[in-house]
C-alpha cells in the first residue's frame, strides 16, 4: 500500500510541476534541448571519470528496486530461524543443519552455520561484525555516486550559462535581437536545469537511499543479535520477543512461537 501510495503522490507531483509550467510559459520557451544535453550529459560523463562507468550503469539500471520499500523481514526465515535455534538448543546439529539449508537470508545462512559449527562467541561477533560493515561500505559507495551527480549538476548549469554569456558577448556587435535573446535563454536555462536536476531528482534519491541504508543495517544488527543469542542457547521465544520488540507491528510474526515449536515438537 506505501508503495503504490509513493507512486502515486509521484505521479501527481509530476503533472502538477508539468501543469504549472505549461501555465506559466504555454510557448514552451523554458524547454531548451541543448542546455538540458550539456547539463545532464556533462552530470553524466563527469560522474563516469570519478566512478567507473560500470558501476554508474549498474547503479542506474537497479534504481528503481533500490528505491522501492522492500520488506526486510521474511516471515518464513524467521520462521526456520527459530526452528532451527530449537534444534540447536536441543543438541540436534542434523536437523539444525537441514533448516538452516531452507533459508532465503544468505546473513541468517551463514550466521547459523557458523553456530553450528561451534564458532567461538567472539569470533562470532567479530565475523558477523564485518559483514555489517561491508553491507554499510557497499550501500555509501551508492550514495555517493549520487552525492556526486548532486554537485556535479549545479557546476555544469553555470558552466553553461558562461558559454550563452560568451556566444551573447560575441554577438553584440550582431543587429539581431533574437539570436541575444536565444544565447540568453541558454545561459539562463542552464542553471535552472543544473538546480532542479541536483535538487528536485539527486537529493531527493540520496534521501530515500540513505533511508533504506539506515533500515538494512538496523534489520542487519537484530539478526546478529539473534545470532549471538542462538549461539548462548536461548530459548527461542525470548528470541522471538526480542525480533518482535524490533519489528512493527504489522511486520510482527503470528504465531510463529507455536508453529516453530509445534513443528520442532514434531520433527523430535
Amino acid at each position: 500500500m506505501k508503495r503504490h501510495a509513493f507512486k502515486a503522490i509521484l505521479i501527481l507531483s509530476i503533472v502538477l510541476i508539468g501543469a504549472l509550467v505549461m501555465w506559466l510559459d504555454p510557448t514552451g520557451a523554458v524547454f531548451n534541448l541543448p542546455g538540458l544535453v550539456v547539463v545532464v550529459c556533462g552530470t553524466f560523463v563527469a560522474t563516469v571519470l570519478g566512478q567507473s562507468y560500470g558501476g554508474v550503469m549498474g547503479l542506474l539500471k537497479d534504481l528503481p528496486r533500490k528505491l522501492s520499500r522492500v520488506a526486510l523481514v521474511d516471515e518464513v526465515d524467521l520462521e526456520l530461524f527459530l526452528k532451527a535455534s530449537e534444534f540447536h538448543r536441543q543438541g540436534s546439529v542434523r536437523y539444525a543443519e537441514a533448516v538452516t539449508r531452507q533459508l532465503g537470508d544468505p546473513f541468517w545462512r551463514a550466521g547459523i552455520q557458523q553456530v553450528l559449527d561451534r564458532i567461538p562467541y567472539a569470533d562470532l561477533s567479530r565475523v558477523l561484525q564485518w559483514k555489517i560493515g561491508a553491507q554499510r561500505e557497499r550501500d555509501q559507495s551508492e550514495i555517493q555516486v549520487f552525492m556526486t551527480m548532486m554537485a556535479f549538476a549545479p557546476a555544469f548549469g553555470m558552466l553553461g550559462t558562461l558559454f550563452g554569456l560568451i556566444s551573447m558577448l560575441y554577438g553584440l556587435d550582431m543587429s539581431s535581437l533574437r539570436s541575444l535573446g536565444q544565447h540568453m535563454g541558454f545561459a539562463m536555462l542552464t542553471t535552472v536545469y543544473g538546480l532542479i536536476l541536483a535538487n528536485l531528482v539527486l537529493k531527493p534519491i540520496v534521501s530515500r537511499l540513505e533511508q533504506r541504508s539506515r533500515e538494512r543495517l538496523a534489520w542487519l544488527h537484530v539478526q546478529q543479535e539473534a545470532i549471538l543469542m542462538m549461539h548462548e542457547k536461548c530459548h527461542p521465544r525470548l528470541i522471538q520477543d526480542y525480533l518482535d520488540a524490533y519489528l512493527a507491528p504489522a511486520e510482527r510474526l503470528e504465531q510463529v512461537d507455536e508453529l516453530s515449536l509445534g513443528a520442532v515438537n514434531q520433527v523430535s
